[in-house]
């Protein structure tokens, strides 16, 4: 159903207001006020504000989001209020979306490459359509659509689409490949991510994680916080880490073991808490049937020795995670993930984490883990993740063998996100037709025949299922909240884009669907006949309108549910690290990369907003820094600033010296996201990518690949760089040459203070 904005707006007049129910939106009353025109600028237009409600689709995990829409232009994206997911709450990267809409480089028109070594230049959509069905043609059964991990009806069309071409639909993920997913099955048999109930936990104990910073959605996660920290006895967070991420920063107790030791560190708290009875004998048995070999060779000493974690920290984790016998309340709960499971042990070290939530009867309890429903749509999936390392490995020696003739890209720059070892960019050049659609340029349309320019979340039609959900169904519906918006000078449109799903139903004539459009309203017309959940209507189209100036639909009453628990993977529990030997000179350090808490993997390095927010801990921006413990770095005579040469066996890349004790010794942590050979004046030539040195180091269980398993030599390059932060260091100096500034105590007058504090070149001026 078309719903424009003058309709949408009487969703609070008489026509809906006594047919649709549901809860007041909650819009921010401080956001509509208009404030007197006496105070405002003279050349301001003036109109009134429209909200509306979307979901945002490729950047974060399904939240809910209201946009601000002025004059037709989209002026501000805030947290949906009225969102089960984030419930009103925001994160600095929601603004920088909106300056891919507006963004001066942003692709005007189709442009082709008529031979690899060519240049793209612009072409009209009809030629392009041309092509793209030529190529299709060509396929006949070698074609690969490559996305992002996609869950709603838009991840249902590309998969749809290379299924009729007899090709298949992979998606890509620099970091998470489905280990953490499979531990999940694995120990507590739930097919999605589960719910970890943060705000009613006493402990929490998280591994790897950064989720108060980048992992998941952190405006989830930091609702939940501030409940935790709301409670009367505001909880305790454990949290272990090799570096001092945000979620670190925020810890009671902070630990920091030795990467790839994640899992033994679990395990020794698991020791501490059975040799000690500090949980029921329910609980210990069911904990023992999840780990076949035992907690044999995982004594206090033994794990302390291996993680490099003093055996007095590793008890006093444990005795919080159980609960002291004088605590009424003992809701612990227990989850990992990022760097901690990006080893070649990752599915042991994130079994052993998940199955102490079994060892304190967390599963399906208040404060614990609570199972997610699966899809409210029996042909969409509710869980998503990027296929396996070794799959792709397998993948593009198909693509350098020519056996692939058309591969379609989009919502992923996996140039960019692939390390040097699987020769992406040869791969690309092997295949016959590479189409790919984005909003700005970016490294993997370097190598593209076509460039198609895609419509941006705000601009289309989709849903989505957020993972993890709040512990009931959830679909979040994307609308377009504008319409094609004019350039500056009024010479044309800012983007003669079009929708990447609405592409590919024209493409296949219709036969998947007749719009992105139409197949969202037919999903809500078939949530409207189920007669439940939070908007109830009269008829179908008022349910429409319902849930989309709600931002969507869930039922509180479909909840999760979990099967048996199942057992921990155990066939790898050490881990291996990339050989240094043929390295050269310098020193060895355990590599650590870690999502930009503004640019996260890089999909927003193209926008200035991103780029000058700045890092959390090190409050560097505009750049790639590496952390190294300040105490290793003084030894080494590593200053911050001095460039740095980092270098594995798959490569070598520079980048800038940030010496502070939030690290371990031995590790150096460097951001994710910079090292950009296309992307917009913003992002283009910046910084350093660290993806492209990472060695194939693969998780033993499910082929993910290792990313914090690489081992590399670092050695200064004998130049300095003023490191771009917004921390500033201010050197101590006496306010004049030779005297000191001026003491005074409680209840002391200047005076007195000068007699009593002065030294006697000071006392002989006061007697001349």
């Amino acid at each position: 159903m078309k719903l424009n904005r003058r309709e949408f707006l009487a969703l609070t007049g008489k026509t809906a207001a006594g047919s649709v129910i549901f809860a007041a939106c909650g819009l921010p009353e401080r956001e509509l006020i208009v404030q007197s025109p006496v105070e405002l600028p003279e050349d301001l237009v003036r109109g009134e504000d429209a909200w509306y409600a979307t979901s945002m689709g490729d950047f974060t995990n399904g939240d809910g989001v209201l946009v601000r829409v002025m004059q037709g232009r989209a002026k501000k994206i805030e947290g949906n209020p009225d969102h089960p997911v984030n419930r009103g709450k925001s994160t600095a990267r929601y603004d920088s979306v909106l300056q891919l809409l507006y963004h001066p480089d942003r692709i005007s028109d189709p442009m082709l490459r008529y031979s690899k070594a060519g240049n793209l230049v612009g072409i009209s959509w009809e030629q392009a359509e041309a092509r793209f069905q030529e190529a299709l043609a060509n396929a006949n059964g070698s074609l690969t659509v490559v996305t992002n991990p996609l869950r709603g009806h838009l991840g249902s069309v590309a998969t749809n689409f290379a299924a009729k071409y007899s090709g298949k639909h992979m998606a890509f993920d620099p970091i998470e490949q489905g280990v953490l997913h499979r531990a999940v099955k694995s120990v507590l048999g739930q097919d999605q991510l589960p719910t970890f109930d943060i705000a009613n936990a006493n402990t929490v104990l998280s591994f790897g994680a950064d989720w108060l910073g980048t992992w998941g959605s952190p405006a989830q996660f930091g609702v939940k916080y501030g409940e935790f920290r709301s409670q009367r006895s505001r909880g305790y967070l454990i949290h272990a880490e090799p570096r001092m991420s945000l979620t670190a920063a925020a810890a009671d107790l902070w630990l920091a073991p030795r990467p790839g030791t994640e899992g033994d560190l679990a395990l020794g708290i698991a020791s501490v808490i059975v040799d000690e009875k500090l949980v029921s004998s329910d609980n210990i048995a069911a904990f023992n049937a999840a780990l076949p070999s035992g907690l044999a060779g995982y004594s206090l000493a033994e794990v302390a020795a291996r993680t490099d974690v003093p055996t007095e920290r590793i008890e006093k984790a444990a005795r919080h995670f159980a609960g002291s016998p004088s605590t009424d309340d003992k809701s612990a709960v227990a989850f990992g993930g990022g760097s901690a499971g990006a080893h070649t042990n990752g599915s042991f070290i994130l079994g052993a984490i998940y199955a102490l939530n079994l060892l304190v009867g967390a599963v399906g309890a208040s404060g614990g883990v609570t199972p997610n429903p699966g899809s409210a749509f029996s042909d969409i999936s509710a869980s998503a993740t990027g296929a396996s390392f070794k799959a792709w490995e397998e993948e593009l020696a198909e693509w350098r063998a020519g056996n692939v003739e058309t591969v379609i890209i989009r919502g992923t720059d996996i140039v960019h996100g692939m390390p040097n070892s699987v020769a992406i960019r040869e791969a690309l050049d092997s295949v016959p037709n590479v189409i790919a659609f984005g909003a700005v340029l970016d490294d993997t349309m370097g190598y593209a025949d076509l460039v198609l320019p895609e419509l941006t979340f705000l601009e289309t039609w989709g849903t989505d299922i957020p993972e993890p959900g709040p512990g009931y169904q959830v679909v979040g519906i994307q609308q377009p909240v504008v319409g094609p918006t004019i350039s500056r000078d009024e010479s044309g449109l800012i983007s003669n884009a079009r929708g990447f799903g609405d592409t590919l139903l024209s493409m296949a004539g219709g036969s998947l669907g007749s719009s992105m459009e139409r197949l969202v309203a037919d999903a809500v017309s078939e949530l409207h006949d189920t007669r439940q959940g939070s908007v109830t209507a009269s008829s179908s189209a008022l349910f429409t309108n319902g849930v989309l100036q709600r931002g969507g639909w869930w039922d509180t009453g479909e909840k999760g549910t979990s099967s048996s628990a199942g057992k921990v993977s155990t066939a790898n529990k050490n881990a291996g690290y990339s050989d240094t030997n043929s390295l050269g000179t310098g020193d060895d350090f355990n590599l650590v990369p870690f999502q930009s808490n503004s640019l996260l993997d890089g999909r927003l390095a193209s926008t200035p907003w991103a780029q000058q927010t700045p890092d959390p801990i090190s409050s560097a921006s505009w750049s790639t820094w590496a952390e190294i413990n300040s105490k290793q770095a003084e030894d080494l005579g590593i200053r911050q600033g001095d460039v740095l040469l980092v270098r594995s066996t798959s490569g070598e890349i520079e980048v800038l010296a940030y010496p502070h004790p939030g690290v371990r010794p031995g590790v150096i942590g460097i951001p994710i996201g910079q090292g950009h050979e296309e992307g917009g004046r913003w992002a283009e030539g910046r910084g350093a990518n660290v993806l492209s040195i990472l060695v194939d180091q693969k998780d033993s269980e499910t082929g993910a690949l290792a990313w914090a398993a690489t081992k590399v030599r670092v050695q200064r390059a004998g130049r300095r760089v003023k490191v771009p932060k917004f921390e500033g260091e201010v050197e101590a100096r006496p306010v004049e040459p030779g005297v000191p500034v001026l003491v005074v105590g409680p209840g002391e007058t200047a005076e007195e203070a000068e007699i009593a504090n002065h030294h006697e070149y000071q006392g002989s001026l006061f007697n001349d």
